[in-house]
């Protein structure tokens, strides 16, 4: 039988190990724009927020045919993220519960 010291070391052990294998995963995603519009502003947020984040666009544009990295890192250790784009011509599109942790592109098509 384990000592109740030796069980609270273990138990913090396992919790720290939990909290920084979140913290490894790589939340970079390649957004690709193959649409055969221009993406003009691209939103997220985690999936469950109320608000959308700022457009990560600025005064930048995505054509047709190219992509963009974007990092997902946050100080909460999320996977889960909404994504909204929008294009040229006012189309909007969105997407929930993209997990940002296992996938490493995202493709906007036709």
């Amino acid at each position: 039988m384990l000592k109740a010291p030796l069980c609270l070391s273990l138990a913090s052990l396992l919790l720290a190990a939990s909290a920084l294998s979140a913290l490894a995963y790589d939340r970079h995603v390649q957004i690709h724009n193959e649409t055969g519009l221009t993406l003009y502003k691209f939103y997220s947020t985690n999936s469950g927020a109320s608000r959308w984040g700022s457009d990560v666009m600025g005064s930048s544009t995505l054509a047709s045919g190219a992509s963009m990295r974007l990092n997902f890192d946050n100080a909460n250790g999320y996977c889960e993220f909404d994504f909204r784009a929008v294009f040229e011509d006012g189309t909007v599109l969105q997407k929930a519960n993209v997990n940002v942790c296992e996938t490493g592109d995202y493709y906007y098509t036709e």
